[in-house]
């Protein structure tokens, strides 16, 4: 029932109080049913939750004996306190168990003020059609309206017709509005109406393609009134075979005025269709079917003599069944059907079949066995995750493969050392193709003086204005002249190519203040190249001239500053390591700041050797920044650089950008980085040689090869990536003979040049050799290894005691947290959780979780669901946000998807989802998933009953230590269901649960034990099992014991000691326990008389259900209290189902019954076991000792 499931609008009235702290609650909402029960019982009548809750366990038995009777007044209680899913309950029973309409109303209008749809439709429907009131078409108003604001499409529908009615122009505008916004929910009864308004041109311009449009759309939705009124339609347009085609598809649905419109059809006389004798017998399916205008139509047939013989008296018959058929359309039974058609936009005729099903085991439970009163239901189990699962350390041995080749690299460039310290400046290179002699002019429209002009062709005429526009041809003059004289001209080109000509001496005698001049002269005009060049002719102090550092500086800033590349990268340079003079004092001091910046700048303009020289600064940098993301945005950008520096022809950057590549996810660039590194190990490139090994052995740009990849591993240098890899697998004897010796020593190389998988792996393989191993997980921590820090924190967090060392394990998780590593953000979130090292924080906890969570981290995410599903992180429990994460994690983590399918099941009743939540969960041999499976499989949740498939999934859960599964495994096999009989299996199973400290397992081998079923008889045995049972709660091992004590079957009779146990069950609202317990007050067997106490338990337990109580109190009422046997005698004929049953499964069945505090039943199998076998000992020693009481007084 979806209206049970608002929990954002559980409480109806603001005064209501919830116990946000309480473990009961908690206990609950995990399914820890029994926990629960005793945690709750002192809240209830108190708390609306929790009378809720108890209501539910007592109505399946979960945690405590299936008791209807109880599970209502708890509803009931919590109901009257506003709990909307109680009061929905309520609504329900009343309405459909207890057929008081009027009752129900009274919940459904409480329902209603808590904003629930479905009440509100339902009050609608009471007041249209006097279900349970009188009609009121006002009250029924006020409540569709509610639910129309609520979305509800029928409600939208209703009121559209409401204001279509009125005559009011703007109400009939509002009812246009109200019905489209019913047909944009694919409202049947919407569509229909608006089609009819298009096709008649009302309200909406006239639109024959959009009416048969949406009156298909109806149709579709096998919406009968459309389909009829198709009919309609086409016999209005004379198209009488299309009419009779529709009506007859509504016909043959049963709809009744479609089978009077067919019956018509077939008697018009008008008609190519006329077939008096169809036409009748569809008029008498009609009529037999109580429609009450075929039973006019065929009474007139009669009457009328002309399509069937006359008849007079069938005449008058058919028109008193009309009549009849009229009235009884308004009384009670005939209303609720129109109302709930109404409600179902007519697909059903009842409530239950209209959406006010009781839900869950009212209604959707198979098995007979588990609705039986007294009994207790195995429930859905839900996943754990403890502190010892969670921060288990996990001491194997990291595989070379596991981590990412951007790790590689990192160690690689660590091991490289410093880049090159020596400055080398670009240089431009001179150019002579660069300067065009025939450039434009310097001086505007000016000839050019050294253009060689073409030779004219001789046929073609001449033209005196293009001889004249032409350049005289020029002298045979050198470049060096013709170049100079452009300068001369302004050409800041030819500027340029001269100052290098100057600068160098190329052509002419070096003068390095000419190339200063013209250099000069070229910058004047923007030139950067030329700007560039004078800072390193003053930088330099060429030919001569002696340095000037701050003017070169001036110039090279300047060029830099406006977008030189050059003279970025310089700067960059001079910045990162300074400049010396000649004689090695420091003249410009180093500034990396300012160097990062121009390589940066130089970078951005696409400068190959800046982005190769920045990429390889940043591989050797320790950055501050070590959160994951952050490390995963510089691989980025580093591998951006590496690309572009390729790119500009750096060749030094292809196998840096090899290894980027090996990280791709493109296989294209994987086959990238295996082309490069095959290149380059071809010129004794050992780096190449390891990568080369990498790809091999991940199957990246070539297929999967372990033994080419060993071959390339010991080709490749030897540095402390290759030395881990080598030392791993020669530890592990992967494609190599093992040998740990030397892998040890190789480990210890790579730990030593401060590779810290290393040292992890030497503590790992320490801690497997019983050797010391902190200091080499310490270092691999100290080292930022990720892995070792969480390895760390979790070998201190079980060192369950110590505080300081849980302290560690906490500051270890904050500083991967905040690096964003998200399993130390799922475990700090733990910490804070539960209050480990410090304080609980649940608003901590949720900012962890969420982090790892949004990092796909599937425990996280099951964790946050969690805490919403306690309520934890508000006042109520937040499903919707619990449903979510768990969605989210369900096929990752198995755990999520047995709480998804828990929350389906527990909450909402939805067997469907759950059954594929649970089974998502089984089919990764999740135990409770196999368990939760088998439940819905033997009990019949929302499916035919299937024991095979049951005792299929719970030996699957039974061979996991799942106990519960291994009670029900044992009962299946007890009874042979899904299986053969197998007694010994069972008992085997039994013991196994037991063991584990299941109660149903420790009550069943009491049972066992002291009826000498599948076990030797033996009362002591029996004792111990139903003592251990009942100190866990289990009401039929007391009620065992009570009875033991009472009657002396195989103890010393001991009233007082019974007493004990009634007093306890009692206290739980047992019914049969107060019905004793006021036997002993009566009649003083366990000490003092106390009738008025004893009274006071007999209406209790009347209360809670007792047959036994009620007939007791019927008769103190009757006879004044006289004195009279507390045992009835009984009937054979009400006596369970024993037929063909082994008398010693009798004798079990006989004593189960009575545990179960069903004494007559019980009696009633003893009874059949004298009559049948009256020399069975055991059956006949209880039966005697149980009924030596028989004639003894016991209201005196």
């Amino acid at each position: 029932m979806k209206s049970l499931m608002p929990w954002v609008c559980l409480v109806a009235t603001a005064s209501v109080q919830v116990a946000f702290a309480n473990e009961g609650l908690d206990a609950y909402r995990e399914g820890d049913y029994v926990n629960a029960a005793a945690k709750l019982a002192a809240d209830a009548g108190k708390d609306p939750i929790v009378d809720y809750y108890l209501g539910r366990m007592r109505l399946y038995g979960y945690g405590q004996l299936k008791n209807n009777a109880l599970a209502l007044r708890h509803f009931k209680q919590a109901a009257e306190k506003g709990f909307l899913p109680a009061q929905n309950i309520m609504a329900r029973y009343t309405l459909l168990v207890e057929n008081n309409p009027e009752q129900a109303l009274s919940w459904f209008k409480k329902a209603a003020e808590g904003n629930d749809v479905q009440a509100q439709m339902y009050c609608a429907a009471a007041y249209l059609f006097g279900i349970g009131t009188n009609k009121n078409s006002n009250l029924a108003k006020k409540y569709y309206i509610d639910a129309a604001k609520n979305g509800n499409s029928i409600a939208e529908y209703t009121l559209a017709e409401h204001f279509l009615q009125s005559r009011h122009g703007n109400d009939k505008k509002l009812g246009l509005i109200w019905l489209n916004k019913a047909v944009e929910k694919g409202n049947p009864q919407a569509q229909l109406k608006l089609g009819e308004l298009y096709a008649e041109g009302k309200l909406v311009p006239k639109d024959l393609d959009k009416s048969s449009q949406l009156i298909n759309q109806a149709i579709a939705q096998d919406y009968v009134d459309a389909i009829y009124e198709a009919g309609k339609i086409a016999e209005e347009q004379k198209d009488l075979n299309a009419a009779k085609d529709w009506y007859a598809k509504g016909a043959f649905k049963n709809y009744l005025p479609a089978q009077v419109a067919l019956a018509q059809l077939y008697l018009r006389t008008d008609s190519p269709l006329y077939n008096p004798h169809t036409g009748y017998l569809w008029v008498l399916k009609a009529a037999q079917h109580d429609s009450a205008e075929a039973q006019h139509l065929l009474a007139k047939l009669y009457q009328e003599g002309k399509v069937i013989a006359k008849d007079e008296v069938l005449g008058k018959e058919w028109e008193q069944k009309a009549l009849a058929t009229e009235k009884a359309m308004q009384g009670p039974a005939a209303l609720s059907a129109q109302a709930a058609q109404w409600l179902s936009n007519q697909k059903a005729v009842t409530f239950a079949q209209g959406g006010y099903q009781l839900g869950g085991i009212f209604s959707a439970w198979q098995n007979p066995e588990a609705l039986k009163e007294n009994n207790y239901n195995q429930s859905p189990k839900m996943d754990v995750v403890d502190r010892t699962a969670l921060y288990r350390p996990n001491f194997v041995f990291t595989t070379p493969n596991e981590i990412v080749v951007s790790e590689y690299y990192d160690a690689l460039a660590a091991s490289l050392g410093n880049l090159d310290d020596a400055v080398n400046f670009p240089k431009y290179a001179l150019n002579k193709n660069e300067f065009v002699i025939h450039s434009p002019p310097s001086v505007p429209n000016s000839p050019q003086l050294w253009e060689v002009a073409a030779n004219p062709v001789e046929s073609e005429s001449f033209d005196v204005f293009t001889l004249l526009s032409k350049p005289a041809a020029p002298p045979s003059l050198s470049f060096f002249d013709r170049l100079y004289e452009q300068a001369i001209l302004g050409n800041s080109s030819a500027q340029f190519l001269l100052a290098q000509m100057y600068e160098d001496g190329i052509d002419v005698k070096q003068n390095v203040q000419e190339a200063i001049k013209f250099y000069q002269l070229a910058a004047e005009q923007k030139d950067l190249r030329a700007e560039y060049n004078l800072g390193l002719l003053y930088l330099e102090g060429k030919g001569g001239m002696a340095p000037d550092y701050q003017r070169g500086m001036n110039w090279l800033q300047d060029a830099a500053f406006k977008g030189n590349a050059y003279a970025q990268f310089a700067l960059g340079r001079i910045n990162e390591r300074g400049l010396r003079d000649a004689s090695g004092k420091e003249v410009i001091a180093a500034n990396a700041d300012e160097s990062t910046a121009m390589y940066y700048l130089a970078a951005a303009n696409d400068f190959g050797t800046a982005q190769y020289r920045l990429a390889e600064l940043l591989v050797r940098e320790k950055p501050a920044d070590v959160s994951m993301a952050a490390k995963a945005r510089r691989n980025q950008l580093i591998k951006q650089l590496y690309e572009g520096a390729v790119a500009g022809g750096v060749q030094q950057a292809a196998l840096p950008l090899a290894f980027f590549h090996a990280m791709d996810s493109d296989k294209a660039k994987q086959v990238q980085a295996f082309n490069v590194a095959k290149n380059e190990v071809s010129k004794g490139n050992g780096q190449a040689a390891l990568l080369l090994g990498i790809l091999y052995d991940r199957g990246l740009g070539v297929e999967k090869n372990s033994a080419e990849a060993m071959y390339w591993y010991q080709q490749a240098s030897l540095n402390p990536v290759s030395a881990f890899i080598l030392g791993t697998y020669f530890i592990e004897g992967k494609s190599v003979n093992q040998d740990k010796e030397k892998g040890r020593a190789l480990l210890q190389q790579a730990a030593d040049a401060g590779f810290p998988y290393a040292d992890l792996n030497l503590a790992v393989l320490k801690q497997q050799q019983g050797e010391p191993f902190l200091p080499e997980l310490d270092a691999a921590h100290a080292l930022g290894n990720s892995k070792a820090s969480l390895l760390l924190a979790d070998y201190y967090l079980s060192q369950a005691t110590d505080e300081q060392k849980m302290q560690q394990s906490r500051e270890i998780y904050q500083q991967l947290a905040e690096k964003g590593d998200k399993e130390g953000q799922l475990k700090l979130g733990f910490m804070y959780e539960k209050g480990l090292g410090g304080p609980v924080d649940m608003a901590m906890a949720q900012q962890w979780y969420t982090a790892a969570a949004n990092q796909e981290q599937p425990v996280a995410q099951y964790l946050l669901g969690h805490l919403y599903q306690l309520g934890w992180l508000g006042k109520l429990p937040d499903y919707v946000e619990a449903k979510k994460w768990y969605g989210l994690a369900q096929s990752n983590y198995s755990p999520a998807a047995v709480a998804l399918g828990f929350i389906h099941e527990t909450v909402e009743d939805d067997y469907e989802q759950a059954f594929i939540d649970y089974e998502m969960a089984a089919l990764q041999n999740d135990p409770n998933g196999q368990f939760n499976l088998g439940l819905i499989y033997e009990k019949g949740k929302g499916r035919a009953v299937d024991f095979e498939k049951a005792r299929e999934l719970y030996a699957s859960a039974a061979e996991k230590n799942h106990s519960q599964a291994m009670t029900q495994l044992a009962g299946l096999f007890f009874n042979g269901q899904g299986g053969p009989r197998d007694q010994e299996q069972a008992l085997y199973w039994y013991k196994k649960a037991a063991a584990l400290g299941e109660r149903e397992a420790l009550y069943q081998l009491g049972l066992l034990s002291e009826t000498g079923v599948a076990l030797k008889l033996d009362f002591p045995e029996a004792l111990q099992y139903y003592e251990q049972a009942a100190d866990k709660g289990n009401a039929k091992a007391m009620l065992a014991l009570a009875r033991m004590y009472q009657y002396g079957l195989g103890v010393e009779k001991n009233n007082q000691q019974a007493a004990k146990f009634y007093e306890k069950l009692a206290a739980l609202n047992n019914p049969y326990a107060q019905y004793q317990l006021a036997t002993f007050y009566y009649d003083g067997a366990a000490g003092e008389r106390m009738p008025e106490k004893g009274k006071k338990l007999l209406l209790q337990a009347q209360e809670n259900g007792s047959a036994q109580a009620r007939k007791i109190l019927q008769r103190l009422e009757a006879q004044g209290q006289v004195r009279l046997s507390y045992i009835e005698p009984v009937s054979l004929n009400s006596a369970p189902h024993l037929a063909g049953r082994p008398v010693e499964l009798m004798y079990l069945d006989a004593l189960n019954e009575w545990n179960l505090g069903d004494e007559q039943s019980s009696r009633i199998i003893l009874d059949r076991i004298m009559m049948q076998f009256p020399h069975y000992v055991p059956a006949k020693r209880a039966y005697e000792q149980l009924n030596q009481t028989l004639n003894s007084p016991i209201f005196g």
